[in-house]
């Protein structure tokens, strides 16, 4: 949760995450159309999933529920993270710290929970459950994917690689904007 906080704070005060230097791969990637979600910084959603992590972790008493939903949202966060590092690694081609952290931590999280699944849950099926969430967490991800595709808001979307070349030419000559209105 800290590490997210601290991410997020940064964001909205408009600061530097340390080791994370304008120009870096940790800035590419915070800079990217994969930084953000809805407005929000990608790492305020990584927040609240710890934090659902955690009032699951002291407030939910009974056992299996306890473990079915912990699994159920450190699933949704593997899959989210390990979508947004592939991203990072195949596509933007630069790795963030800090991103690689966030993964490390929800690996683990994810690791802890799967072992610590209570015995004697009544009519419980394994391969049920793990099919039935798996299937949730692609389709979460899959939406994801649609969102930063362009497909639900084509802000979110791939820029226009002329207009993108274009802006590279113009910064390159100097260009100035000179306007007026009426």
């Amino acid at each position: 949760m800290a590490l997210t906080l601290y991410l997020t704070v940064n964001f909205w005060l408009g600061g530097v995450p340390l080791y994370c230097a304008e120009g870096s791969s940790c800035d590419i990637v915070q800079q990217s159309r994969w930084g953000t979600f809805l407005g929000l910084p990608t790492a305020f959603w990584g927040f609240w999933v710890y934090a659902t992590l955690a009032f699951i972790a002291f407030k939910v008493r009974n056992p299996e529920r306890h473990w079915k939903s912990a699994w159920f949202i450190s699933a949704l966060g593997l899959g989210y993270s390990v979508y947004l590092t592939m991203v990072s690694v195949f596509v933007i081609d630069a790795v963030c710290f800090y991103c690689l952290i966030s993964l490390s931590l929800i690996t683990v999280t994810f690791g802890i929970i799967v072992s610590q699944r209570p015995e004697g849950m009544q009519k419980f099926k394994l391969k049920t459950w793990v099919a039935e969430t798996v299937v949730v967490a692609l389709v979460f991800v899959g939406g994801m994917h649609l969102h930063y595709s362009g497909v639900f808001d084509p802000a979110a979307g791939p820029k226009d690689p002329y207009l993108v070349g274009l802006a590279k030419h113009l910064s390159k000559k100097d260009a100035v904007l000179y306007g007026a209105f009426w």
